[in-house]
């Protein structure tokens, strides 16, 4: 028994060393980033949820984008907890109509190694900076 348990561990730890700084995602992890407050765009659409990534869909084209928020945003499942600096914190829901500004960024110009887990499960989607968001009604 204690064998297949040192087998077990050295097999794991080699699989780790070979992929140095790439980690899978934490459950409910969304992409932040600090503080832009350039907006070149404005789209009309809802959050969600959907194989570990936290998306935005634009309701006229219907096109997914991963939203980058600013740090400080979080997320619990349901809603999400939008962090603007110098203002209080607002609350907006998963299938809420919303309005975001922001801008399309891609992904080499995140330039960060930090971004490597989400790039690889998210990556099917062009990330956006958000630089506000407010509910659409």
């Amino acid at each position: 028994m204690r064998k297949a348990g040192l087998l077990a561990l050295l097999v794991l730890a080699g699989c780790v060393s070979n992929h140095p700084g790439v980690r899978p995602l934490r459950p409910l992890e969304i992409a932040t980033a600090p503080y832009q407050p350039l907006a070149t765009t404005n789209l009309t659409g809802t959050l969600m949820y959907e194989g570990g990534c936290l998306l935005f869909r634009g309701e006229e084209s219907g096109t997914l984008f991963l939203p980058v928020f600013p740090a400080g945003s979080s997320f619990n499942g349901n809603a999400l907890l939008f962090h603007l600096p110098g203002k209080g914190d607002q609350w907006l829901a998963v299938a809420q109509e919303l309005l975001i500004y922001g801008h399309p960024i891609e992904w080499q110009a995140l330039g960060s190694s930090l971004y490597e887990p989400m790039l690889r499960q998210c990556g099917a989607y062009a990330p956006f900076f958000v630089a506000n968001v407010r509910p659409a009604n």
